[in-house]
């Protein structure tokens, strides 16, 4: 008998259960070209091909995992700079050309299609991380398909609404960087879990960059507030964060590490 990976035996995303779908490929939790090594439950065939294939509803046809992998394996190859900056070797890209002896980096040309790139790479990037989060805490909790998470299965899987993505940023050209590059997760210690419970927000950090996701209904009524606080309580601890914005452009993300290395 075929292995199955499922736990409650419906998909986290698209709902369909055992006799409407197959649960037979290995779902990933994060990019296995990242480094992740987890396997999730609960993901559909179907589903999991959909976030690694070019997604053919939007111009140009770019997949949300590829676009994840894009600006964390260049953050990655960032931050083990010192091991590479004196290999010739070339940093591989599907939609980039990137030139690290020049410090530039320019989309390449086949992806060029009326100016629309960096609008669909930033959303793909986006439905990426909330597809990575929603399969994580299942993975954890085995909570995924609670209907406080529809806007979340919605948004990534089908692009229905719009999600804000938030970032911690500051301008000292100093991040925070995981002990193992190597293996990446996203974790859901008690303050995390609580956070979402009572404020429907998810913070995680990953290669170095601090993240906030809206999760539940709840992070719409408590955003202000909490994002207030969250930069009195970060700011007032002496941490080198010094501001949350909210990414509407992928470029707003040092992914290149412009401030630590090319000040």
């Amino acid at each position: 008998m075929n292995h199955q990976y499922i736990d409650k035996g419906r998909c986290i995303f698209c709902g369909k259960d055992t006799h409407e779908a197959s649960f037979k490929n290995k779902p990933h939790t994060m990019p296995k070209s990242l480094g992740g090594k987890t396997i999730g439950v609960d993901i559909c065939d179907s589903c999991n091909n959909f976030f690694g294939t070019p997604d053919h509803s939007m111009t140009p046809h770019l997949s949300p995992e590829v676009c994840v992998k894009e600006i964390f394996g260049m953050i990655r190859y960032m931050l083990q700079y010192e091991q590479h900056k004196h290999d010739k070797a070339h940093l591989p890209s599907i939609y980039f050309n990137i030139r690290l002896s020049e410090n530039k980096i320019e989309i390449k040309k086949r992806f060029k299609i009326g100016g629309a790139f960096n609008r669909v790479f930033t959303t793909q990037f986006k439905r990426g991380l909330y597809e990575m989060f929603l399969q994580e805490y299942h993975n954890a909790t085995r909570n995924g398909l609670e209907e406080r998470f529809d806007k979340v299965r919605f948004y990534a899987r089908y692009n229905i609404g719009n999600l804000p993505l938030w970032h911690i940023t500051g301008d000292n050209g100093i991040i925070l960087v995981e002990n193992n590059l190597d293996e990446p997760r996203m974790p859901f210690t008690e303050h995390q879990l609580n956070q979402i419970d009572t404020f429907g927000f998810y913070s995680f950090i990953l290669f170095g960059h601090w993240f906030y996701l809206e999760v539940t209904p709840k992070a719409e009524l408590c955003r202000d507030i909490y994002l207030q606080n969250q930069i009195k309580e970060i700011g007032g601890s002496g941490f080198i964060f010094n501001r949350i914005i909210e990414i509407t452009d992928i470029s707003s993300i040092d992914f290149f590490l412009t401030k630590l290395y090319h000040q």
